[in-house]
């Protein structure tokens, strides 16, 4: 019964271990920017000056995966994630502490043109 026990938690720990290793896809990362840009829109109204730091340093956290993906990502998954981008760009705009606001903008930028030159960069070898 141990040695079963044993066998079935060692089996269990390979398949989180190869779960984990399987990596990060192009599709992974538009279902993240999709997540984060749908409750971004759902809770905006009620975001807090912490709330919206969050998000930014999310969205960074994304996109700083995402990156490693850029070269197999198709020409929807692209212009999807230009989408999410403008929609939580403009919900940002909204929040009226211009401080925050400047440096979220400035964030999104970063994350956008690092974005934008990659896109160029593959773009250039194909």
């Amino acid at each position: 019964m141990k040695k079963l026990f044993h066998l079935a938690f060692a089996i269990g720990f390979a398949g989180m271990c190869f779960t984990a290793c399987a990596g990060y896809s192009a599709q992974d990362y538009v279902n993240d920017m999709k997540s984060l840009t749908e409750k971004t829109l759902k809770n905006a109204s009620s975001y807090t000056e912490e709330d919206w730091k969050r998000v930014g340093e999310e969205y960074r956290s994304i996109n700083e995966k995402g990156k490693k993906v850029l070269e197999d990502m198709t020409e929807d998954q692209r212009k999807e994630l230009e989408k999410f981008s403008e929609e939580v760009s403009e919900k940002a705009a909204e929040f009226n502490h211009e401080e925050l606001k400047q440096q979220f903008d400035d964030l999104m930028q970063q994350a956008d043109g690092f974005i934008n030159d990659m896109l160029e960069e593959i773009k250039d070898k194909e």
